[in-house]
């Protein structure tokens, strides 16, 4: 079974690398062959980011979040109650009771 993910990306760190850090989502979902269902992008007016986040994976069916740096990651303690979270140097995985350890 396809892991699941959506690409987490924060317009306010991203700047003018904004395409490089899709470039890196999308590269990192083929390397651990999750399928990216969406990308979320916050800006610094989103209303509820970590609500519109965790609500995002859940309405994809989505168990990963992908960021391209942990610089991208607010809240990752709410984040991962729902969801492991992956940057290319970091893994964050979920403490949900129903599925600790993680998604690889």
């Amino acid at each position: 079974m396809t892991v699941k993910a959506i690409g987490l990306l924060l317009l306010d760190v991203s700047g003018p690398h904004l395409l490089r850090d899709e470039r890196v989502i999308t590269e990192l979902a083929d390397k651990h062959g999750y399928t990216l269902t969406r990308l979320v992008t916050i800006a610094h007016d989103t209303f509820m980011p970590t609500t519109l986040i965790v609500a995002t994976a859940h309405n994809m069916g989505a168990t990963m979040v992908i960021a391209p740096s942990v610089d991208h990651i607010k809240h990752a303690r709410a984040i991962a109650i729902a969801c492991d979270l992956i940057t290319p140097t970091h893994r964050i995985p979920c403490t949900s009771p129903d599925r600790r350890g993680g998604m690889s």
